[in-house]
Formats: structure tokens, sequence, C-alpha cells
């Protein structure tokens, strides 16, 4: 794919090195730079450098989420099937919901994906939902 020069000076370039950090993040949130380096054979100032770096520019968010069990909530990963002009009021209504963590349209605007986090009691609305008229069959 094609970008022009301007783009692609502003665009944080990431290494491999940044994905295995994020994934070192993922496993521990809380791991030092130190554990971290150590881990990936670098510097800490090296992973303290691109951590920075990426969180300044909007590459790298973090984000606190308590686990959901405890709380009596669930985690769920929705894929709907629509008929094309529905898709986008059925997404932006997802996205209006406050359980609703993250909603994208896919397959040219046919499919939406979302992550839900619910009470366990919430079983029951969403099984209702598939009754709107404009989900795909």
């Amino acid at each position: 794919m094609f970008m022009p020069p301007s783009l692609v000076s502003r665009r944080p370039f990431l290494l491999d090195l940044d994905r295995r950090s994020a994934h070192a993040l993922q496993l521990d949130g809380r791991a030092s730079f130190s554990a971290i380096a150590s881990v990936l054979g670098v510097s800490d100032q090296t992973v303290a450098r691109r951590y920075r770096k990426l969180r300044s520019s909007g590459v790298r968010r973090v984000v606190g989420v308590p686990e959901a069990a405890p709380l009596g909530q669930v985690h769920w990963l929705i894929r709907l099937g629509c008929v094309p002009d529905a898709a986008a009021p059925i997404a932006a209504a997802l996205a209006r919901r406050d359980d609703t963590q993250r909603v994208s349209l896919m397959s040219g605007g046919t499919e939406i994906v979302c992550f839900i986090r619910a009470p366990l009691r919430a079983a029951s609305c969403w099984v209702s939902c598939r009754r709107h008229p404009g989900w795909s069959r």
C-alpha cells in the first residue's frame, strides 16, 4: 500500500521490539521496563524510550479493566450478519450502549463485530435482540 511521505513520517514505526514488549505487558501489565528488557535482550532505556514514544503518539494506550467474573459479568464477542442498509444504524445503536466496549463494521458493511461486557443476567436481552428486523436470518 502506498503512503505519502508526509504520513509515513508522522506514523511511528512499529518494531518487532514494540510488538514483543506489548505482548509482555499483556501477560503482566505491571512488569517493569527492566524485567521486559531482560527478557527481550535490550536495555531498559530502550524499552522505556519506545514505550514513551508509542504512548505519546497514541499508538499504545494503557487501560485498566477489572476482571469480569468477580463482578458478575461476562465478556462476549458478537458477530452479527446484517442486511447492508441496516448495519450502520445497528452498529451506532450498539455503540451507544453502556455495556458495549468496541464495535466494528466488517465485510463491506454487512457484518458487525462487537465486544460486550454485560451482567450475567443480560443474556435474555441479547436473545431478544435477535428479533431486530435488520439482522439477517
